[in-house]
Parts: structure tokens; sequence; C-alpha cells
């Protein structure tokens, strides 16, 4: 169950995660974006005021209340989280109002499936953040994010699937599969997953192509196998690839009944 996932990141801390989940009434919706790196765009795609400012074709799954990035993040030059200004442009802030250190989570780094496997100080940690976000359009919100530097094969199969999480919204968008650290899966079998984790949105740059990674995520985890193919969805809306990754035009995908005959709108308005 989603509360169990997080109470068992939590370990036995009594910080601020203990408390928010101390006061949260029912099971709180997560959204999880494997291979994240630095990127929080997600941060203001999932908010309650984009869904209101650009609606889509139809109405969006209700937003998650907490965000879970996760990425092993292999920089070691990175200043990532050095400071409490994650991002600052002319349109966009995000802010760390509060940070708590979790219990480490030291999951396995395979040299097949990721290209730097001694990783860097920063794998194996588990952070707590509340961040502050400003937005030009959206205006001020306040969102708390999960990080855990582990890899995402590794975290799906013995923490996600165990726990039986419930995952609203995946986000899979420029997912590894490159040089310079990223891995060598292009994730396709998050594709094989979305049922298990009860996801309702898949958002996703569309760029699922079997790699030798994701071969190897087979053998250590079989329960990642699958048909790598989901259930039929419907596209909600649309954002131009400047918008987001440049890796490709992301999609929100609504898991269910496939509905023929809505007209796919794009939303061209980026931060």
């Amino acid at each position: 169950m989603s509360r169990q996932l997080l109470l068992d990141l939590n370990g036995n801390r009594n910080g601020r995660l203990r408390t928010w989940l101390d006061r949260f009434e029912g099971t709180p919706r997560i959204a999880w974006y494997p291979s994240a790196g630095q990127d929080m765009r997600d941060l203001l795609y999932l908010s309650p005021q984009y869904a209101s400012r650009f609606p889509g074709t139809e109405p969006d799954p209700r937003c998650p209340d907490i965000v879970l990035h996760t990425d092993y993040f292999p920089w070691r030059d990175s200043t990532f989280l050095d400071s409490y200004q994650v991002h600052d442009d002319d349109r966009t802030s995000v802010r760390i109002a509060h940070i708590e250190q979790l219990p480490r989570l030291d999951l396995p780094l395979d040299r097949q499936l990721v290209h730097i496997p001694e990783g860097s100080s920063a794998t194996g940690r588990v952070v707590f953040l509340e961040l502050d976000v400003s937005s030009n359009l959206l205006g001020h919100f306040t969102v708390p994010l999960i990080y855990a530097f582990v890899e995402n094969s590794a975290f799906c199969a013995l923490k996600l699937l165990p726990n039986r999480a419930a995952i609203s919204h995946l986000i899979h968008v420029r997912y590894g599969g490159g040089i310079g650290g990223g891995g060598s899966a292009s994730g396709i079998w998050l594709l094989n997953v979305l049922q298990q984790l009860k996801c309702e949105c898949l958002v996703s740059d569309g760029h699922y192509y079997r790699q030798d990674g994701d071969e190897r995520a087979y053998q250590l985890y079989p329960a990642l196998r699958g048909f790598e193919t989901s259930e039929p969805a419907r596209t909600i809306r649309t954002v131009a690839s400047q918008a987001w990754s440049g890796h490709g035009d992301v999609s929100w995908q609504v898991l269910g009944t496939l509905q023929l005959g809505v007209e796919e709108r794009i939303i061209p308005e980026y931060f």
C-alpha cells in the first residue's frame, strides 16, 4: 500500500515525513518519476494549478499528494541539493523549505545495467523535501517530495512491488538509455508494471525500445517481465518537446477503457 511504502522509506525517523503521514487522512497519491535527474518540471505539470489552467480533453485523474523521484545519480561533480535554491529562472523558482535525511537505501547497481556502478556520494541516500514552488503562470505552492538516489528497476522490484504501492502518476521522460551515466535501458519494462502499481496516468515521451539494460533488468528482477504493452489508454494532453525535455512531445495517457474520437489537445506553454 502507498502508506506502507512511505513508512518503509521513513524507517524509524520521527521527523517531518512522519508528521506529514500522521496528519494525512486517507491514502496518499504518489507520483513516481524514475530517472528524474535534476528535473523538477513534474512539480508544475502535475499540480492542480496546471490542470485547472491548461485542461485536457477530459478531467485529469486527481493530482498526486506527494512526489517520488528516483535516480542513482552517478555525477560526482554535481551541486544538486547543495543549496536551498534548487531551480531559478525568469519563470519558475523551486526552493527547499525543509530537508530531512531518511535511512539509506543501498540497492544493487549492476554493471550491465548502469554505466557507472560505483555511483557517487549521493547514491544510496534518501531525502524528504518540502519544496516551495513559485511560477509566474501558476502562483505559489508547496510540494512534498522524496528523492531516493537508487537504480530504478531495483527500486521497483525490491521496494514498490513488495510494498504493494499504488502509483497514481508515472513519469517516463528522458529515461536513461544514453551516454553520460544514464544507463543502458529505455525503461520499457515500466509498461509491464503499470497494472501492478495501479497506475492511473502515464506521462511519457514515448521512447520505448528494448535495450541491453532492459534485458538485464528482466534477468535480475523477473517480476518486471511482461509483454511490454499497456492497457488501452487515451491521451488527454500533450506538451511540446521544448516544454519539457527536448526529447519528444510528452503526453498524458489516462489508463483504462479506450475512448475513440477524442481530439488531442496540444499545450505549447512551458515554464
